[in-house]
């Protein structure tokens, strides 16, 4: 058992933190009989490390109070390696969970700059839209679609990645000659700009690049699953590409 201003000593947390902790609920520590001094134990222990750890979450301290009351009301008595065992799983639940809305926010600010730099003006309705997304539970995500090692070799979802940004610059170009007949001067440097650009992208990959490409496109009905990437803007791509082919099939060996 240890005293508040030992565990304080221990742990770093204030004993004034540790006080409140009490007076919360969060924490309960034993009374010594004679005195009356607070004695902590190895549960108190381990409530005081979920706490720390949800603090770190950004939860408040009502809301893990409201966590560490559920999970005491689910638990049957177990012994102190299971206990600490269910709790450290669980933790690490809740860690995952937290990574995987902050890696949404992630995405979610990559494609507002990205939309901004592919577009060059700032589109209020897809700000909006990227707001609403906020809230809406993940879809199919490339990892469910995608080898670890395929993922290894995309294009980052990575505003500091060069070869991501890159494409910016080129859908902004598509976007302004897409009304460019296929077998126009326009096209054809696009055409030849796009292949180098999935060349280097895909490190020559070209069943990853047609898997990745497979993977985008929007079906008629849905709106782009990449930043415009819509249904109009691929068709005029695999036209470019395809008439490039043809013209250059050397260049296709």
């Amino acid at each position: 058992m240890y005293t508040v201003g030992q565990l304080s000593k221990h742990t770093g947390v204030s004993i004034r933190t540790l006080h409140y902790y009490e007076k919360l609920g969060l924490l309960r520590p034993a009374r010594n009989e004679n005195n009356q001094y607070r004695l902590y134990g190895e549960k108190d222990i381990l409530r005081l490390q979920q706490i720390t750890i949800l603090k770190k979450m950004h939860f408040k301290l009502n809301e893990i109070g409201e966590f560490l009351d559920q999970d005491a009301a689910h638990s049957a008595p177990e012994s102190t390696l299971t206990l600490w065992n269910h709790t450290l799983e669980q933790q690490m639940a809740v860690v995952k969970e937290q990574q995987e809305r902050l890696s949404k926010v992630e995405h979610l600010l990559f494609s507002t700059i990205y939309a901004i730099r592919a577009s060059g003006r700032i589109n209020l309705d897809e700000m909006m839209g990227f707001i609403r997304e906020l809230d809406q539970p993940p879809g199919r995500s490339r990892r469910d679609v995608f080898t670890p090692e395929e993922m290894e070799s995309l294009p980052l979802n990575n505003q500091n990645n060069s070869i991501s940004m890159e494409w910016a610059d080129i859908l902004k170009d598509v976007h302004a000659c897409k009304m460019e007949p296929p077998d126009s001067e326009a096209s054809r440097l696009l055409a030849i700009r796009i292949s180098d650009y999935a060349e280097r992208a895909f490190q020559g990959n070209a069943e990853l690049a047609e898997k990745y490409w497979d993977y985008i496109a929007p079906e008629d009905d849905q709106s782009a699953r990449v930043y415009g990437m819509t249904t109009e803007t691929m068709r005029y791509i695999e036209m470019i590409l395809d008439r490039w082919a043809v013209q250059n099939p050397d260049d296709q060996q």
